[in-house]
Order: C-alpha cells, then sequence, then structure tokens
C-alpha cells in the first residue's frame, strides 16, 4: 500500500468478504488472501482462547510450521502476551529487541527461524482482556510498512467478529437478555428516545445500553452493530 486510498481499498475487500455469504471459515480465508495482496507475510496465524483459562486455538494459519503453531495456541504464549499488555495496535517484531528479558516468542521461535519482521494485533473484549489476535512473519522488517500496519489495525475488529462467531471459540463478550432485546430495535432503526419508550427504561438507560453493544461487538455505529448481530445469530434478519 502507498497511500490512504489504498488503505481504503484495502478495507473495503475485506468488509466485502466478510459479509459474503460464503461459511464463516472461507471468509476467513479469503480476507487473508487479500491481506497477502499487501503484505509479502511468510507465515501467519490467527488464534483465539477457547476457554476462560487461556486454552488456545489456532483459527488458520499459513507458512508456519507446526512447533511454532503449537506455541502460538499455548496457555503460555496467551499469558505472555497478556503479560507484554499490547496496545490496540500490536506489537511489532522490532519494538521487542530492547525487552529484557526476550519475550520467549521471539527468543525460541523468530530468531531461529530467522523472520526479519513481524507484527501482532490483539482481540481485546470489552474489558480489555487479550483473548487472541493475528500474527504474521516477514522476511524483512521493511516489509511491514505503517499503511500496511494501519491497514490490519482497521480490519481487526472485523476478523475479531467472525472469530468470535466460531463454535470453538469461547464467547467473548455475551450481550445479556436486555442488550439483545435493545440490538433487535436498532436493526429495525429506533432510536434511543423510541428504544426507551418501548422498553419502559430512561433515556438515559437506552443510551447507556447501546453504548455497550456498540463496545462488545466492536461496531463503528448501530448500522454495523445491526449487521454484526445478525451475523454472530444474536438476532435474526428482518
Amino acid at each position: 500500500m502507498r497511500s490512504v486510498a489504498d488503505v481504503a481499498r484495502f478495507v473495503g475487500c475485506v468488509a466485502a468478504a466478510a459479509t459474503s455469504a460464503s461459511p464463516t471459515k472461507d471468509r476467513i480465508d479469503a480476507i487473508i488472501d487479500e491481506i497477502g495482496q499487501v503484505l509479502p507475510f511468510v507465515g501467519m496465524c490467527i488464534n483465539a482462547a477457547a476457554d476462560p483459562n487461556g486454552r488456545g486455538e489456532i483459527v488458520c494459519s499459513r507458512g508456519y510450521p507446526d512447533k511454532i503453531l503449537a506455541w502460538l495456541g499455548s496457555r503460555d504464549f496467551l499469558a505472555e502476551w497478556r503479560g507484554l499488555r499490547p496496545s490496540p495496535r500490536g506489537t511489532r517484531l522490532r519494538d521487542t529487541w530492547d525487552l529484557d528479558p526476550l519475550p520467549a516468542t521471539v527468543r525460541d521461535f523468530v530468531v531461529p527461524l530467522g523472520f526479519g519482521g513481524g507484527v501482532s494485533v490483539p482481540f481485546y473484549t470489552a474489558s480489555g482482556e487479550v483473548l487472541g489476535g493475528m500474527h504474521f512473519s516477514t522476511e524483512s522488517a521493511d516489509d511491514i510498512t505503517d499503511l500496511a500496519h494501519d491497514g490490519l489495525c482497521l480490519i481487526a475488529p472485523t476478523i475479531k467478529n467472525l472469530v468470535r462467531s466460531l463454535p470453538q471459540t469461547i464467547d467473548w463478550d455475551p450481550l445479556s437478555t436486555r442488550e439483545v432485546e435493545v440490538l433487535e430495535l436498532i436493526a429495525r432503526g429506533r432510536s434511543n428516545a423510541a428504544i426507551a419508550t418501548e422498553l419502559y427504561i430512561a433515556p438515559r438507560t437506552a443510551a447507556t445500553h447501546v453504548e455497550h453493544i456498540l463496545a462488545k461487538l466492536g461496531a463503528a455505529n448501530r448500522a454495523q452493530a445491526a449487521v454484526l448481530g445478525m451475523q454472530l445469530q444474536l438476532i435474526r434478519a428482518n
């Protein structure tokens, strides 16, 4: 990617792949194909917690040998990554060289395998807990441009919501019964005031429910929340 316009096109292609009628795993694979067009990765995987204790699940992978996949799917890796407290923009390999001690991921896998560049972008719950992410390794650090990194960060919520809909992963941010009711009304185009009237709650309470729903779904707006709610089968399509 050479410009902000390229990033926008990339995000649009990912959105189209994410909302296709294909099975979820196929949609994720299609998104990885799109990423491969802008990031020349030699290895990648998406992982997610499969139980509250941190047992990992490899959702998809390309190029990584079995030993690194076993590590990325382990409780120890998730514990290490949480300990690093990654920002929502994730961590680039170049940012880890000065850490003391060097993370086991870098020391035991990245260095021996000869990866020159890498980036990991986390999936966060609404409460701020890391429960998975996407990881890419490249031959050179120069392969991961700032624009490519920006693109990965922008699509992370989309991939997160596809991953969380898979049966082998835990329900990261379950909506309450009331929040599902509010989401159904959002999908019908109701305003906060209308939601408050229909559910016999205060307008401020309705607004708070909407805020929580957007945060839990990782949605940018009400329309996206409605679409995600249907994709995750939380509500029915009208």
